[in-house]
């Protein structure tokens, strides 16, 4: 018996199976409408081969919904087969723990349909809800005179009932002008909407929250993601690695409110080859008596480069070193005074990182009449 019946659920479930997670888990069950009652719910009978625990949260179909009866088996221990009643959940409650905001599923009932055994429901007007939801770590949060809105309306909690089935709580509600509070989070990317590196420079995203115009001091956790980690990955602290050239959008999210979300596009360039240029600048003519300033400038791919360091000489050919006095200004800049006339001399500036480049300029020491 147990053979063959084990073998027709495997069967079943294998034909008509259909997939739902249970606690972030794929499972195959059996789903078949509740058609024992005339009800106004979506309420369903799934069917398994594993057991499991009311209460549970299921997603099904694109949807939420919750175990809201004893589980069933058919009483013969050597048969795995599992049945327990759904009903889609229709509502959210956002529950306040310690300023992280918990978006959990729920079922708004009224006064009548909190009997899930009963084969009548009648609506009524009523400033009283009932809220049916799991009893969980998060949920035992909820307490007597708390304030949550559910749909326009603002309800407190009046009681809450833990007892009545395991793995459930029954909350009572009742209308109330007082509105919920809750914190209005927002997260910014501080670096702008935009960044440039390259493939050897990693970029330290810096981020900001805020709860309205208030800045936080002791922020939420939050998520990073790349859109591409073949182009750059990210750590969870922000720092972004790059992997490849190419562009990527970096994204930064709380932990608990995916909604609460910023972004930033980082360009990726490949690493700049060094291409040095330099530019002596200063008069071709020293006139007798006179003195000329010569600045010398180190350029990379065009940029100049600010720390340069520079060597100054005079080649003077045939010229006598008593025509000319040199004096070295600083690092990119020197003086030549003009000691005599109609002589010409060559002034060179060599790089101090590498002796090989240099610049020069040809000088003559002229008359001013």
């Amino acid at each position: 018996m147990r053979l063959s019946t084990n073998k027709n659920m495997d069967f079943l479930l294998y034909e008509k199976g259909e997939p739902f997670l249970l606690n972030g888990i794929l499972h195959k069950g059996l789903f078949v409408k509740a058609t024992d009652k005339i009800s106004k719910n979506d309420e369903v009978i799934l069917t398994t081969k594993f057991s499991y625990e009311s209460g549970g949260l299921i997603y099904y179909q694109n949807q939420n919904w919750l175990m809201i009866s004893e589980i069933q088996n058919n009483n013969n221990h050597d048969v795995n087969i599992y049945r327990v009643r759904i009903r889609k959940c229709n509502n959210i409650l956002t529950v306040n723990i310690g300023g992280i905001l918990h978006n959990v599923q729920c079922i708004v009932m009224d006064k009548i349909s909190l009997n899930i055994d009963s084969s009548t429901y009648i609506s009524t007007l009523d400033n009283q809800i009932y809220i049916l939801l799991q009893d969980n770590v998060i949920n035992s949060n909820i307490k007597i005179n708390d304030i949550y809105k559910i749909g326009k309306l603002n309800y407190s909690v009046q009681n809450i009932d833990d007892l009545s089935q395991s793995g459930l709580l029954y909350i009572k509600m009742i209308f109330t002008a007082e509105e919920q509070v809750l914190p209005n989070y927002s997260i910014e990317i501080l670096n702008g909407e935009s960044a440039t590196t390259n493939i050897d420079t990693p970029v330290q995203l810096i981020t900001q929250q805020k709860d309205g115009d208030i800045i936080l001091t002791e922020p939420l956790p939050v998520v990073f993601s790349t859109s591409n980690e073949a182009i750059a990955t990210v750590s969870s602290n922000g720092l972004v690695t790059p992997k490849d050239i190419g562009n990527v959008t970096i994204s930064v999210r709380l932990e608990s409110d995916e909604s609460v979300i910023d972004s930033i596009a980082v360009i990726i360039d490949d690493v700049p080859q060094d291409n040095f240029s330099y530019e002596l600048v200063g008069e071709p003519e020293i006139y007798l008596n006179y003195s000329e300033t010569y600045t010398v400038n180190k350029y990379n791919n065009g940029m100049l480069v600010p720390d340069a360091e520079f060597d100054f000489t005079i080649i003077p050919g045939s010229t006598p070193t008593s025509a000319y006095t040199l004096t070295i200004t600083n690092n990119t800049q020197c003086n030549i005074m003009a000691n005599s006339k109609t002589h010409y001399i060559t002034l060179r500036a060599a790089d101090r990182a590498d002796s090989s480049q240099y610049v020069e300029k040809s000088i003559k020491l002229a008359s001013l009449f």
